[in-house]
Order: structure tokens, then C-alpha cells, then sequence
């Protein structure tokens, strides 16, 4: 009887864990800042945005994975918050904590 209920305790620990690993993979697999600011200026241009989603569609559909809600991406517009022409580090992590609902 003792050993059912530890068993139950590891199982219920078990699914304890792949319930949080699965929560922390969430988004986990979003680009990074440095994926799209290629030419390493610390800002990410509309060509380079452009290109850069590009280059990720190709990656996942190669790896037979569909890039999901695509065609709802922001535009370059939506993610240089203040109109300069480049995205910030700090504009691209507001969308990133955003699309990770942080």
C-alpha cells in the first residue's frame, strides 16, 4: 500500500514536471534579436525583418513544420513602436514578452 502511494507521488511529481517544461517551452522557440539584426548594427532594418522571416519560414518548413499564424505577423510599422525605421532591442523584446504573455 506505502509503495502504490509513492509510486502515485512520482507520477504525479512526473507530470508536475513536463506540465512546467512544456509552459517554459512556450515560445521558447521565437528568433532572437540577433537572428534578424544580421549585419550586428544593434537594430533591425525593414529588409532585415523581411529577410529574416523569410530565412525562418524556409527553416521550419525544410524541417517539415508549419510556421504558424504567419499571415498575423505585426508589420515593421506595428513593431517600431517610436517611427524611427529600426526596431530596438528593447521594441523587440516588448513584442516578445508580448507574443510569451509576460
Amino acid at each position: 500500500m506505502k509503495e502504490k502511494g509513492i509510486i502515485m507521488k512520482f507520477i504525479w511529481m512526473l507530470t508536475l514536471l513536463t506540465s512546467i517544461l512544456l509552459a517554459v517551452g512556450q515560445g521558447g522557440n521565437m528568433p532572437s534579436f540577433s537572428y534578424f539584426d544580421t549585419n550586428s548594427d544593434g537594430k533591425i532594418s525593414e529588409k532585415e525583418l523581411n529577410d529574416g522571416r523569410e530565412k525562418r519560414h524556409n527553416e521550419m518548413a525544410k524541417e517539415g513544420r508549419m510556421l504558424r499564424n504567419a499571415q498575423n505577423a505585426p508589420s515593421f510599422s506595428q513593431l517600431d513602436t517610436n517611427g524611427d525605421g529600426y526596431i530596438s532591442k528593447e521594441e523587440f523584446k516588448k513584442h516578445q514578452d508580448a507574443m510569451r504573455g509576460i
